[in-house]
């Protein structure tokens, strides 16, 4: 079930970002299917989440199978556990088979996280410079993602990084990620 001022959208996976008090991230994530996960970042080393970094990269340089689309798609990692809502008879085949079918974009995003998080100590010129060594460390192909684009993500990044540091422990940063294909609803029309 969402969380609260939050209406159930087949849409998107509805997620809110905290604080730690020992430092480092959680992020409360709403399913459409009704789960509701937590997922919780070690990464007191910097001031942006990791996790908050995938979530700018997946999104603004649109890869749909990383680390957010799997778990919009029923992936679990050791880092989520499940919180509340019903759990399907086939939990872990599900997120056994989506983990694999992800695993290339999954390797892939972890790369492209790392830089353009490095991105928020550079030039926009630098990043996209970083983004592309990213790239092309993992690819034969030139990098897809325009510079244009690969600025945006990093600024977004930037941007979102200042919010969550302004967080208390009362405040959260909610986003949502875009599911993979809204549930299609069948009407039947009178003649």
């Amino acid at each position: 079930m969402p969380g609260p001022g939050c209406s159930r959208d087949d849409r998107f996976v509805h997620i809110e970002f905290a604080r730690r008090k020992d430092g480092g991230s959680l992020a409360t994530i709403d399913r459409p299917d009704g789960v509701r996960l937590l997922l919780t970042s070690y990464d007191r080393a910097n001031s942006v989440p990791h996790d908050l970094a995938h979530f700018v990269t997946e999104r603004d340089l649109g890869l749909r199978r990383g680390l957010w689309g799997s778990i919009a798609s029923g992936a679990l990692f050791d880092s989520v556990q499940i919180i509340s809502g019903k759990r399907r008879h086939n939990d872990a085949a599900r997120s056994q088979a989506v983990r694999r079918a992800n695993a290339d974009e999954l390797a892939l995003v972890e790369i492209l996280v790392g830089a353009v998080h490095r991105g928020l100590q550079l030039s926009d010129t630098a990043a996209t410079r970083e983004i592309e060594r990213a790239w092309l460390s993992v690819r034969d192909s030139p990098c897809p993602f325009p510079p244009d684009r690969r600025i945006a993500a990093v600024a977004e990044l930037r941007r979102l990084g200042l919010h969550f540091g302004e967080l208390d422990a009362s405040r959260t940063l909610a986003l949502d990620w875009p599911t993979a294909s809204p549930r299609k609803t069948v009407r039947s029309r009178g003649r």
